[in-house]
């Protein structure tokens, strides 16, 4: 859109379309998108024309393109495994050949050239040790015109032609000023900050300036400029330009001013004297409520709050909502009807922590219904992509579970997750929160090292605005009112688990702390029960519903080699019992699995069902429990004698929203024998 002038939607399509980029002179715009295949590839759109096309052919996800000063090449970070991790790649525009300029990286940012396009600069994480992930985000610097070569060709997979060079970055030491040590061959690596983050490699910078002499990055939650050497060497200390919440630099080709966005509006500030205007933008969504009445005429009926399944019933729906459940007549049947006369109907599932990301693009959506979840809680990501992801659903413009989430993950001073902010004050603190607030988000996630008094305010801001707190901790979490808290295991900032020790047993003291408080639990022990999926069912590892994940997720799959392919816990001891302690002392258990991979749910609840819990309690307790924390009745594993086979947003019960699987049965081979058909 023009500067203040009205929005243009270019796309307009159910494609997950991101990451636009302009190019030098303003002809032409690069973008991921999956328009015409199941996964991410690069496009440009001539803007004089209005004409599009396809410009590569890769089974990784490319992301992040930027365009060289001189218009012929463009840089992107090239996603080829799970938590964004990604290569370093560079798109020659004119051959269509594709450079991998460094092998993966620990989920790197957003690559910017420097004024002469022989380096790259891009935010990853600079360890603060080597036995330790966690550092702060600096700027790594790498070149721009060596390594791997792949030939992108349509319809085929990427040829590796040669080896130049490149490799692996490790631990960068303690940072300092000026340039850090070197990893590789050509890689150099600058603090311009002594020992403070970048805020985060998702949406903060570095950008370089179109004329080489200054870079922009998000420090302390504001918008700060230093200058630098054609090298990307820092010349001097950044300076503060804005005293709001600033995200996604960008400059103008001036290099004098910053289009940045603050909370939900757009600015442009000049660097020069500071002057800032708000770019006006009338960018407004809709949600896509259905009307009309629909009738399901369900052969079974598993409501999960009858112990008994109940036969032959017409499900009534009047838009979105449930409006009764009654025995079957054929006078029922005004409006559309859909015959499930030989299925079962149940409640859709809730996968209560799963990190959505744009790397699956839209194909992740559907792969999740595809396996019977309705409802997906992503507790973390960068703060725009999340918000993005609950419009898009909501508006209807790509099919997939309904969304609860929330932004970054809140951390403190270090960072490791691209999906983490490194919080480095009190003042940046509480920019954050007012940021959870304008954003509208489901919930906030306390990471591992916010201090204690800062997670007790956290749950006094969550709170007040109706919203709840999760974490990995459960003291004094639960002593501050923490209201959640995830995995069996994680990381902790005290050096070892406060729920699970070494030999992955836990005690009285864990358990009573959730069963007196009535907090929620989601342990994650998927591993176990996938693994049982996979052993009794090894065709299910070919289902074709797993081609809407990306090839590597793929190949994990088959050659089991994801840490969901770990050996069966002994459901007598371990997190298989802490569960099962956890429940009966009257905590909450919820089902969640902290993959992108849809069968791990379904695993989650065959460990569940390894630990002792019963086909009675699975559905009943476990679904109430989940549905609770997002305000409506939407969790339930399937009973041993269902496999999903059908999937609509249909029926549950009176009142409700509507959303469920419709499957088929076949006689029970084992408890935890379930198959999933197409």
């Amino acid at each position: 859109m023009p500067v203040g002038g009205k929005p243009e939607n270019i796309t307009r399509d159910r494609a997950l379309d991101t990451d636009p980029s302009w190019s030098p002179d303003g002809t032409e715009l690069v973008y991921s998108s999956d328009k015409d295949s199941e996964h991410l590839q690069l496009w440009i759109r001539d803007m004089r024309t209005g004409q599009s096309r396809r410009v590569t052919h890769l089974t990784t996800q490319p992301q992040g393109a930027t365009w060289s000063p001189d218009g012929k090449r463009i840089a992107f970070f090239n996603v080829d495994g799970m938590w964004r991790v990604a290569q370093m790649s560079v798109l020659d525009v004119a051959s269509g050949t594709v450079t991998k300029v460094h092998d993966t990286l620990a989920q790197p940012g957003t690559p910017t050239w420097s004024p002469d396009g022989k380096r790259i600069a891009l935010a990853e994480v600079a360890p603060f040790t080597r036995r330790f992930r966690e550092g702060t985000n600096q700027v790594l610097t790498i070149a721009a015109d060596v390594g791997r070569l792949f030939q992108s060709r349509p319809g085929g997979e990427p040829e590796r032609l040669a080896l130049r060079g490149a490799g692996n970055i490790a631990g960068a030491g303690t940072p300092q000023r000026g340039a850090l040590r070197p990893d590789n061959d050509g890689d150099k690596w600058y603090a311009p900050v002594p020992a403070l983050s970048i805020d985060s490699r998702g949406g903060c910078g570095p950008v370089w300036s179109p004329d080489g002499t200054k870079m922009a990055a998000i420090y302390e939650g504001v918008l700060a400029v230093w200058p630098v050497s054609t090298a990307g060497e820092p010349l001097g200390p950044p300076r503060r330009i804005t005293t709001e919440s600033a995200h996604a630099p960008s400059w103008a080709g001036d290099s004098r001013h910053i289009l940045y966005q603050s909370i939900d509006r757009l600015r442009i500030i000049d660097v020069e004297t500071g002057e800032v205007r708000t770019v006006p933008l009338d960018l407004k969504y809709t949600p896509a409520i259905p009307k009309g009445r629909i009738i399901v005429h369900a052969g079974k009926l598993v409501d999960m709050k009858s112990p008994t399944v109940r036969s032959n019933v017409d499900i009534v729906i009047e838009g979105n909502r449930i409006t009764s459940v009654v025995p079957h007549a054929a006078g029922n049947h005004a409006g559309q009807v859909v015959d499930a006369s030989s299925l079962t109907v149940m409640p859709g599932l809730v996968e209560f922590h799963s990190h959505l990301q744009k790397d699956f693009g839209e194909a992740a959506g559907r792969a999740w219904l595809a396996f019977g979840i309705t409802t997906i809680r992503s507790p973390g990501n960068t703060p725009y992509e999340a918000v993005e992801d609950r419009e898009a659903n909501e508006a209807g413009v790509r099919p997939g579970p309904r969304v609860y989430g929330t932004g970054y993950l809140m951390e403190w001073q270090r960072v490791y997750y691209k999906m983490g902010i490194a919080i480095s004050s009190v003042a940046q603190f509480e920019m954050e929160l007012q940021r959870a607030k304008v954003l509208q988000h489901d919930l906030i996630k306390s990471y591992v090292r916010l201090p204690d008094l800062q997670q007790k305010r956290m749950v006094e801001f969550a709170h007040s605005i109706g919203v709840p707190v999760a974490t990995h901790e459960i003291y004094p979490a639960a002593f501050v009112g923490v209201d959640n808290t995830e995995h069996t295991g994680a990381t902790s900032r005290r050096g070892y688990s406060p729920k699970i020790a070494t030999l992955q047993r836990s005690y009285e003291d864990v358990v009573q702390l959730f069963g007196r408080s009535g907090r929620i639990f989601c342990p994650m022990i998927s591993p176990a029960g996938t693994r049982r999926l996979l052993d009794l069912e090894p065709d299910l590892a070919n289902d074709p519903r797993f081609k809407l994940y990306p090839l590597w997720i793929q190949e994990q799959l088959v050659s089991r080699q994801m840490n969901a392919f770990a050996a069966p816990v002994d459901p007598a001891a371990g997190s298989g019992k802490m569960v099962m302690d956890i429940m009966r002392a009257g905590g909450l258990v919820v089902a969640g699995t902290d993959t992108p991979n849809a069968i791990n749910l379904h695993g989650e609840i065959a460990a569940y069902t390894l630990a002792g819990m019963t086909q009675a309690r699975r559905p009943r307790d476990g679904r109430r429990r989940s549905a609770r924390e997002h305000r409506e009745r939407a969790q339930g594993p399937p009973c041993d004698r269902e496999r999903p086979a059908l999937r609509c947003r249909s029926a549950r019960e009176s009142g409700r929203r509507s959303r469920a699987n419709l499957v088929g049965c076949r006689p029970v081979v084992s408890r935890l024998r379930r198959r999933v058909s197409p």
